[in-house]
Formats: structure tokens, C-alpha cells, sequence
């Protein structure tokens, strides 16, 4: 799958944007907004925003701002890719910086001072699974907790109304593409 212009997902950004503020000048009342523009906005806000994360198995800790409150910043996204590669062939591929959002947003609703532990992110294709896995493009990780069970943290999750959610025996699975529960 082919990485987007990140100028054009700005353009995308800015006129979903305007067509929100639309909707509510329209409406009168941000409550009558479609509910796409509702979940968003916690994520799109200027607001600095950083990741705490244990790696499950190399015990690696990812604790770092990756958004100052305008940009996405390259380094820290860079380290995340290297935090996130695959395991099993060292591959270190690009990762979503929405995913990061998601997660973040996560973590401040299970408690920000409380590491996300990952046990699964970017996976190589030649490892094969599923052609359509998010893992593939950088979209999706399996995460735990180290204080709540996959049942809570699913929860939790669910709560953020945005991406694929999966639960599973000892994780969730969180990727960045359309919204769907299993």
C-alpha cells in the first residue's frame, strides 16, 4: 500500500476542517456534527503529545514527545519505527503517526504515568499473515497493560470510537484504519 503525500493528508485535514466548522455553523449545536468530526477532534487539537511505551520483549522503553503542538517530529517517529520493528527479521518500517494518536489517546484515558506495553508492531511481508494487515504499513500494534486486562483496555479503547480494535487472549490489537470491532 502506497504511503500518502503527508502535504496532501494536511489538504484532506484542513478541509475536513472547514466542512466540520460547516456543519456546526449550519446545525447551530456541535452535537448535530457527523460523528467522524466529534472523534477527531481530541487528536487533531495543538496540544503536545508523547508515548510511554515498554517494548515486551527486548524490554526497550519508548518515553518520548513525538508532537510539539504543529508538527509531527522526525526523530522521535524515526526512534518509534526502530521501537516498533519486526522481531523476527529486524525490519524497521515507517509507522503511522495517527497510530501514535491513537495511542496516546489511549494511554490518557488508562493513565499517562503507566507505560503501554507493545508486543507487536511492524511486521516484514515476507513473514506472510494476512495481505491486508495493517502491521504490513505501519498501521497497527498489539498492545497490553500492565495493570489492566485485555477486557478493560479494550474498553477503553472502544471508548475512542476511531480504527480497528481487536481483543484478544493476553493483548488488543489498534490500527488506524476504518473503524471496526471484533
Amino acid at each position: 500500500m502506497p504511503r500518502q503525500d503527508p502535504t496532501a493528508a494536511r489538504s484532506r485535514r484542513a478541509f475536513l476542517t472547514g466542512a466540520a466548522a460547516a456543519l456546526i455553523t449550519v446545525q447551530a449545536s456541535p452535537g448535530h456534527a457527523l460523528p467522524f468530526f466529534r472523534r477527531r477532534q481530541a487528536a487533531d487539537t495543538a496540544a503536545e503529545r508523547s508515548l510511554f511505551m515498554l517494548h515486551q520483549r527486548t524490554g526497550e522503553i519508548y518515553h518520548e514527545v513525538y508532537f510539539n503542538g504543529e508538527a509531527y517530529l522526525k526523530d522521535p517517529l524515526d526512534r518509534f519505527a526502530v521501537f516498533a520493528r519486526d522481531m523476527r527479521s529486524g525490519t524497521v518500517g515507517e509507522m503511522d503517526p495517527h497510530l501514535l494518536d491513537l495511542a496516546h489517546d489511549l494511554q490518557q484515558l488508562s493513565g499517562p504515568d503507566t507505560p503501554l506495553i507493545l508486543t507487536h508492531g511492524f511486521r516484514a511481508a515476507r513473514r506472510g499473515g494476512p495481505a491486508g494487515s495493517h502491521h504490513l504499513t505501519g498501521e497497527a500494534m498489539d498492545i497490553t497493560h500492565p495493570e489492566l486486562g485485555p477486557s478493560q483496555l479494550y474498553q477503553l479503547a472502544d471508548r475512542l470510537e476511531r480504527g480497528g480494535l481487536g481483543r484478544y487472549r493476553s493483548f488488543i490489537h489498534i490500527d488506524t484504519g476504518p473503524t471496526r470491532r471484533w
